[in-house]
């Protein structure tokens, strides 16, 4: 059996994160960790080594991009996926070019979700 892949889950909406951990539990994914805001996440990443961050756009004092920045300064290799309300392509287009692998959209689509995550993991295995 494969093993179980830690996910890191951020938003300031304890709703929102507690709706994707839902998903993410049912399908066999191991939350390893939550965070409301961009500090958190970085000290919580750097404490779990989660296999990937679902990471929230729009929140207070440090938003998703600057966030991914500073998560990607302290490990390149960190395999991030953004979440987001807004439809807006350029801010997710920014997210991408800083490293993002992909994006959910709220609301949350069980299907579509799984499967970012999955194509997001698969393309972070690099071969050893």
């Amino acid at each position: 059996m494969a093993e179980k892949r830690m996910i890191l889950i951020v938003d300031d909406s304890s709703f929102l994160r507690n709706a994707l951990k839902k998903i993410l539990e049912k399908h066999g994914y191991e939350i390893v960790g939550m965070a409301e805001n961009g500090l958190e996440t970085i000290t919580k990443y750097k404490e779990l080594k989660p296999d990937l961050v679902a990471l929230d756009i729009i929140m207070p004092q440090m938003n998703g991009l600057e966030t991914l920045r500073l998560l990607k300064s302290v490990d390149p290799n960190a395999c991030v996926v953004m979440v987001s309300s807004m439809s807006s392509k350029e801010s997710v287009t920014d997210c991408i070019q800083a490293g993002a692998k992909n994006y959910i959209l709220k609301p949350f689509v069980e299907e579509k979700v799984i499967e970012v995550i999955q194509k997001a993991l698969s393309s972070s295995a690099l071969p050893g």
